[in-house]
């Protein structure tokens, strides 16, 4: 291509609405890179079919799209589809993490207002299990993926093991997520999903056989609809509040959600999980 025919960076940007600074950077992180950069001047020079990607780049910039995102999508896929379906992923992903930060603003709200949700606190004797464990250091966003492949595992293990427990949920073999620290973007801590297995169970590549001993547990029972989060941390702090009011914290057993019911099989008013807190009572 003459070098007439080429784009000076200025006009470049005049044509993609960029700035000339932002053209360099996006040449220095190789996602824009020049056809051709005069050996003297080092200035750069640009391909009339290039202001087209230019342009998709500021847009996505604009939307806060990552770079290895505007890469996979420009550079990786191998059609029109490809990208769109690269890009529909990313926003997909954007969209529920908004929904997430729009509850989680409803409940800073209410906490800022003093206004917690008011719960039944019940108690009970749990008594000693024997538990099947799946453990992770990990952050927020790779719980739930966690969570699904946890007990996927689990309940593998289990129909491999006629005898180790039922193959369903239920009050007398719940299921456990345990919860060793608070799981946010910035700070990670060990999460434990758990199944309660007959005494004789045995460890077995990636799990765990740990006995929990007897103890007492405060806990509110949350139907289906409740246990998604943001909106399940208001039965965490009620409970928390409620063991405050009442005895102490025991340190050797975290706080945790206890499964009794399918989730993905009940409907939204079911009553499917206890969020409990073991405690000693004063």
């Amino acid at each position: 291509m003459h070098s007439d025919e080429l784009l000076s960076i200025g006009e470049l940007a005049a044509l993609s609405r960029l700035t000339v600074k932002a053209l360099r950077h996006y040449d220095e992180q190789g996602i824009l890179a020049p056809v051709r950069v005069d050996p003297v001047t080092s200035y750069r020079w640009y391909a009339p079919d290039q202001v087209r990607r230019a342009t998709l780049i500021g847009t996505m910039r604009r939307m806060d799209v990552p770079l290895p995102v505007i890469r996979e999508v420009l550079d990786h896929a191998t059609g029109p589809e490809e990208a769109v379906e690269a890009f529909t992923g990313w926003w997909a992903a954007q969209e529920r993490r908004h929904d997430e930060r729009r509850g989680i603003g409803r409940y800073l709200t209410r906490q800022l207002r003093q206004q917690g949700a008011a719960m039944d606190i019940s108690t009970r004797t749990v008594p000693e299990r024997t538990l099947a464990v799946i453990g992770r250091e990990l952050y927020q966003p790779e719980l739930e993926a966690f969570i699904m492949e946890a007990f996927s595992t689990l309940f593998q293990h289990a129909e491999a093991h006629p005898g180790l427990r039922a193959l369903t949920t239920t009050v007398d073999e719940p299921t456990y997520v345990l919860y060793h620290g608070s799981v946010t973007p910035d700070s990670s801590a060990l999460v434990e999903a758990c199944i309660v297995v007959s005494p004789d169970a045995r460890p077995a590549d990636g799990i765990s056989i740990r006995l929990e001993p007897a103890h007492q547990e405060a806990f509110t029972t949350l139907a289906a609809a409740e246990v998604e989060f943001p909106d399940i941390l208001d039965a965490y702090d009620a409970v928390a509040e409620w063991v405050l009011a009442h005895g102490s914290m025991r340190e050797d057993l975290p706080s945790r959600e206890v499964y009794f019911a399918d989730v993905m099989a009940a409907a939204p008013t079911d009553p499917v999980c206890d969020i409990a807190f073991p405690f000693t009572a004063r």
